[in-house]
Parts: C-alpha cells; sequence; structure tokens
C-alpha cells in the first residue's frame, strides 16, 4: 500500500510544533526533530506485533515511523510521505478511539496490513536498505512524520476512518461495497494519473482445479459445470462498473 489518494473533500486540522532543524553529516538532509505532542488520552499507541503476540507501547509519532516506512517506498517525494504520515496518524486515532479488533487482548493496533497498517522496526527497515543509503533514508521518513506533527483528518470534528491503498485503477470504490458503511467521505472518485503506476493492471490465470479448490475453500457445497457457458457470469455491476 503506497500511493494515497484522499477521497472526496475532507477537512484538515494542524497543529504544527515549531520546525527544529538540525546540522547533520555531511550530506544528508537536514533533520527536523521529533517534539512530543499533546494528543490527549491518545498519546502513546499500544502496538500488537502478529509475529510475536507481544504488545509494546509506543509514543505515537514515533509508532508512525514504523508505519510510514512499512507502508511506503522511501524513493517517493517527501510531500507523498508528509500525506501518508498525516493519512496512518488519523487512521491510528481512529482506531484508537473505536478500537474493537484488539481490545480483547489490551492493543490498539497491529502491526499486519492484513489487519490494520504495516509496522517495521527501525532495525528491520534500515537492514533492508543500501548501507550508504541508511541514515540519509530514516531522517526522510523521520521528517515527514516530525513535519506533519498535530495534523490529522477530520470530519465533522471527528477522525475519519483514513483507508489507504497503491492505486485505485483509475477510480476509487465506495465504503459501501467494500468494508459496508456509506460514509459521505469515503465515495467513488476519479483518481487520473494512475496509469503510470507499474501495478495498475494485472492478469492472472488458474486451472479450472484451481478454480474450484479456491471457491471450495469459502464455499464448501460450491459447484460447477463448465460445459455450460453461463455458470460463469457478471450478475451485477457496482456504480463504478466494477464486478459485485
Amino acid at each position: 500500500m503506497f500511493f494515497i489518494t484522499i477521497l472526496v473533500k475532507l477537512f484538515e486540522i494542524a497543529f504544527f510544533s515549531e520546525k527544529t532543524p538540525v546540522s547533520s553529516e555531511k550530506n544528508l538532509p537536514e533533520r527536523i526533530l521529533y517534539k512530543e505532542f499533546n494528543y490527549g488520552d491518545y498519546k502513546t499507541v499500544k502496538l500488537l506485533h502478529t509475529s510475536t503476540g507481544e504488545v509494546e507501547e509506543l509514543p505515537l509519532d514515533i509508532y508512525l515511523y514504523g508505519v510510514v516506512s512499512g507502508e511506503m517506498p522511501v524513493t517517493f517525494e517527501i510531500e507523498a510521505l508528509k500525506a501518508q504520515a498525516i493519512v496512518a496518524r488519523t487512521y491510528t486515532i481512529y482506531q484508537m478511539m473505536n478500537n474493537t479488533k484488539h481490545k480483547d487482548i489490551g492493543a490498539d493496533i497491529c502491526d499486519s496490513s492484513l489487519c490494520c497498517q504495516a509496522w517495521i522496526s527501525k532495525e528491520n527497515r534500515m537492514a533492508r536498505w543500501d548501507e550508504n543509503l541508511r541514515e540519509e533514508n530514516w531522517i526522510k521518513i523521520e521528517n515527514s512524520v516530525n513535519s506533519t506533527i498535530g495534523k490529522v483528518i477530520l470530519y465533522e470534528g471527528q477522525p475519519i476512518r483514513a483507508f489507504f491503498h497503491s492505486n485505485s485503477g483509475g477510480m476509487t470504490e465506495s465504503s459501501k461495497y467494500v468494508w459496508g458503511g456509506d460514509f459521505s467521505y469515503l465515495q467513488a472518485v476519479e483518481t487520473s494519473g494512475e496509469d503510470a503506476y507499474s501495478s495498475y493492471k494485472s492478469e492472472v490465470t488458474i486451472s479450472k482445479d484451481e478454480l474450484v479448490v479456491k471457491m471450495k475453500e469459502k464455499y464448501s457445497d460450491f459447484d460447477i459445470d463448465f460445459s455450460k457457458d453461463d455458470w460463469i457470469k457478471i450478475l451485477e455491476n457496482t456504480e463504478t462498473s466494477r464486478k459485485s
């Protein structure tokens, strides 16, 4: 999940801490220091590590370093990384305010993109970068978060359900067709320029036997007669012409 599309008209509220750049090593970008921001009841995040089952408590914006570096390539422009930081912060606070997924084990959010949003430790992230670029890359991640401290996206005074994705195939989909719930700020809008993205289109080919196996995994009574042309057909489209 790399590229962010903000849907319809959203409202931001920004509370910026003063930026305090400091001198870095030669040839490294200027570093914007982290300053703790008062988020009220949402200062710290209880993060579930899905690989171990352990829950770690982190300051909100320190936690976001791991989210931004896990969700978006550091090679993206700094403004894109800032947008990712704002959306991730909004998503996190929303989850903390409406915690249902991991409440039973005392966590606010987990580190899996399949459930919540991706997170990676600084140590593991640095290990995957070229050694000569590690410090420069990490400063860029820090700056994307630190320069947006206190900034979230609100709708009617409350943090939105800030979903994000890599690309939407030229048009987003209304939330009611994806997660359920008809939110006025999560409606279908055009997203021009995405056709330049390398994964804009994809094609998957599977055998008939594979199709049967996959369908039976979800529908145990699934049956199909491949000799009949009308056994596989589109029954309904959404308002954006997607198959539902």
